[in-house]
């Protein structure tokens, strides 16, 4: 059957309506989403905010907290070193101990050297003098100031007259036996030993030790 042409006008409307009706369900699915979309990244923007500011501190609070950390770590050194004299790498292990941060501690003890309340130099020569009053043997100084990174001082560098002149070192290491002879059925084995754990070396425990044992028997 041949259409009409009022029918076939009719016709085309109401495809055009159809078209028109199936354009806009298919467009607004998409509105929506863009809809969610722009409320998701709107509520996403608070919430990074509301994060960055709930941090417990802030970069400026941080360092307020290690400038306070150090300053009570070189409290701590002033009160050390008022009672005796004290080398920088002590006092970093001493510091590291007590529960203070490797970066106050590093800051406290460069304060304390650059104003002179500490001073590694210093601190060698009175430790010279000490060990040297006390009977030890200058290769065990030597080695208590290497331990500290402390550079092992030349003879002339302290009052401390520290030499490691073999002859030298043999008569401070019979005075020390002749102070306090050891007691023991090997008495030269003993002297031997008493020596070594004075810091002497081996070469001058065993020459010393030979001399005394020598001296007694005279």
């Amino acid at each position: 059957m041949t259409a009409s042409a009022e029918e076939l006008a009719r016709l085309r409307e109401r495809m055009d309506a159809i078209l028109r009706s199936d354009s806009a369900s298919a467009r607004g699915p998409r509105h929506v989403e863009g809809r969610r979309a722009g409320r998701a990244e709107g509520a996403e923007g608070p919430r990074g905010s509301s994060g960055a500011a709930a941090e417990p501190f802030s970069d400026g609070a941080c360092e307020a907290g290690g400038a306070d950390e150090a300053e009570r770590a070189f409290r701590k050194i002033e009160r050390l070193a008022c009672s005796r004299e004290q080398a920088s790498e002590a006092l970093r292990r001493r510091l590291a101990r007590d529960g203070f941060s490797a970066e106050a501690a590093e800051a406290a003890v460069g304060r304390a050297v650059s104003c002179g309340l500490v001073d590694d130099r210093r601190y060698a020569d009175v430790l010279v003098r000490s060990r040297l009053a006390q009977g030890r043997g200058v290769q065990g100084i030597r080695a208590e100031l290497a331990s500290l990174g402390i550079e092992p001082p030349c003879e002339d560098g302290f009052a401390g007259g520290l030499s490691d002149d073999h002859d030298s070192e043999v008569e401070r290491a019979l005075g020390v036996l002749e102070r306090k002879p050891p007691r023991a059925k090997n008495v030269r084995a003993a002297a031997y030993r008493r020596l070594m754990q004075k810091g002497f070396g081996a070469a001058v425990s065993t020459a010393a030790a030979r001399i005394w044992h020598e001296g007694r028997d005279l």
